[in-house]
């Protein structure tokens, strides 16, 4: 009997609608609304590390394993079209500048524009090898995880440093999300939506902003890991309930459907088009109103998303022609 294949459709949508909810605060009336991007960059992580065990052992399984050369070049194949195209929209318009080779390289090789490029990048090599451990190598592996977090962690001074601002340290714990994808798609569990899992998906938020709300209100940087920790509850049982049949059912007979299949299957191309156009937008410091505002930030991120999938589409059915040419 063929095991059904899990629908992941709504949670890349919900990964995108609170990656660009959080990068929205200078478009809402109170920027406290701007919220959720770290449940949103761990859902990403989460669906990746997933989507990339099953296909490692769906591939082993049939005698098919790809050499590690022909993972990573099918996961640049994936990435780095998307990258190309909005850099170089970037560079366009002025956001960012090419001064030498080592700008060259920085902006369109690695570590990109886009940080959570590089770091996908930096998890494929360790997952092509972790993900096809049995669930208890994942979960040591996981474990071991909390000796660089820690030891990084007592070195910071918390109370100046956010663990999810602009640095390398809140990679540690999105590597041991996307662990957390590959653990579960190698434990073949299947989604499953009661009363649990809600209950406990709810608590796991409720703590989390009780959390945001304290953690600095009242100086207490130190308790910041608390954030890291709480995202791992979250992802998993939102795993159970928006990956279930209980839910994606009724909501495939529905005509809302196809615009979450739509925002969900763009989720690259939202992530790396808003870096650039809604930062553009909010440097304008147009004086509309607030939905004037909203309307000019989300419609063109939407349209220049499907031109930039549009296009990295062809850019890379041009480049697995280039590196595997029809034969006669």
């Amino acid at each position: 009997m063929t095991r059904r294949q899990t629908d992941t459709t709504l949670m890349l949508f919900m990964a995108t609608a609170l990656i660009t909810l959080s990068h929205l605060d200078a478009f809402v009336p109170d920027p406290r609304i701007a919220t959720g991007g770290a449940i949103g960059n761990s859902l990403f992580f989460f669906l990746s590390g997933y989507g990339l065990a099953m296909s490692l052992n769906a591939a082993s399984k049939d005698a098919s394993m790809p050499s590690l050369l022909d993972y990573l070049r099918k996961r640049v194949l994936r990435l780095y079209p998307a990258v190309l195209i909005v850099a170089c929209a970037m560079l366009a318009i002025g956001m960012i500048r090419i001064t030498g080779i080592a700008d060259l390289a920085r902006i369109f090789v690695w570590p990109t524009p886009f940080w959570f490029i590089s770091a996908v990048m930096v998890f494929y090599v360790p997952v092509f090898y972790l993900a096809r451990l049995k669930p208890a190598g994942i979960a040591a592996a996981m474990v071991l995880l909390l000796i660089p977090y820690a030891f990084f962690y007592s070195q910071l001074d918390l109370s100046t440093f956010v663990v999810e601002g602009d640095d390398y340290f809140k990679w540690i714990n999105y590597f041991g999300i996307t662990l957390l994808g590959c653990l579960v798609a190698r434990l073949q569990l299947t989604p499953t939506c009661n009363l649990f899992t809600i209950a406990s998906l709810l608590i796991s938020l409720l703590l989390f902003l009780a959390t945001k709300l304290t953690v600095f209100r009242y100086d207490m940087g130190h308790l910041q890991f608390v954030f890291h920790v709480l995202l791992y509850p979250i992802v998993y049982f939102s795993f159970h309930l928006f990956a279930s049949e209980t839910v994606l059912r009724p909501l495939r007979a529905t005509p809302l459907f196809p615009t979450v299949a739509l925002l969900g299957g763009l989720t690259l191309e939202i992530y790396l088009t808003q870096t650039a156009w809604i930062h553009w937008l909010e440097a304008q410091n147009y004086t509309f109103g607030y939905p004037v505002l909203l309307l000019m930030a989300l419609v063109p991120l939407l349209i220049f998303s499907v031109l930039t999938q549009w296009l990295s589409n062809r850019m890379t059915a041009g480049a697995s022609r280039l590196f595997h040419p029809a034969t006669a």
